[in-house]
């Protein structure tokens, strides 16, 4: 499956604010900043510390633009081919988010796209230290609760992983990806109740995918039997 990307206008520091995308089974959204300057250096972290806060929060959002543009190319070179340009170049984009989170730690953008960097290194135990500072940072944005539940799905915690989806349900309600990680990973632990039910039939209204929705088909199936067996044997 393909990471898909979207953008909101840039704002005095530019951000580009992305969707969900695809990696695996489920979601990961990653949060891209256009290259809008350049030879941004490590001095921002020399100075950081002689900085107002407000002032730190702004050099740190204008070094992670450098950090966005190198993930952005490592994009385009794992998209052309060239792995080990693309892990090369991924590397250098950690370093430089990293750098530019030692310049200011509240930035919950670059939390999210090192987290979306260290999964894509398997680095799964930095990458839930990244996606939950951006949780704590972006409370409103499910994205980040998303990311996290992939990082437990992908390690085989279905319950944990459950819970970060539910999170990400909770902050957006119709969103696909998150819909998609819940009802997988409700399947995988068992579990069928109205919610899940109610879950399985927003995600058939939203999703497009012929082989997703022939999985909703079967987990509603499943679901609605599990209901009916129960006020079976409520009634007997």
């Amino acid at each position: 499956m393909t990471i898909n990307y979207s953008s909101l206008a840039c704002q005095n520091i530019a951000r580009i604010l992305p969707v969900a995308g695809l990696l695996g089974v489920f979601g990961l959204s990653s949060i891209f900043m256009p290259a809008c300057t350049s030879g941004l250096e490590r001095r921002y972290a020399n100075n950081a510390t002689l900085a107002s806060p407000a002032a730190r929060l702004a050099q740190g959002r204008q070094a992670s633009l450098l950090a966005s543009a190198t993930a952005t190319k490592a994009a385009k070179a794992e998209k052309r081919g060239d792995l080990a340009q693309a892990n090369r170049l991924r590397t250098e984009a950690i370093e430089q988010y990293r750098d530019a989170l030692r310049i200011s730690n509240e930035i919950p953008e670059a939390w999210n796209n090192l987290g979306v960097l260290l999964m894509k290194q398997r680095d799964y135990l930095a990458a839930a230290d990244a996606f939950s500072f951006a949780i704590d940072q972006s409370p409103t944005d499910p994205r980040p609760c998303e990311n996290l539940g992939l990082v437990y799905s992908k390690t085989g915690w279905s319950e944990d992983a459950l819970k970060y989806y539910n999170q990400a349900l909770d902050r957006n309600p119709n969103r696909l990806q998150a819909l998609r990680g819940a009802i997988k990973s409700a399947h995988l632990l068992g579990l069928g109740d109205a919610k899940d039910l109610d879950r399985v039939q927003r995600a058939l209204m939203l999703e497009k995918d012929e082989s997703w929705r022939q999985f909703f088909m079967r987990e509603k199936l499943r679901i609605k039997g599990r209901l009916d067996s129960k006020r079976t044997h409520a009634k007997s």
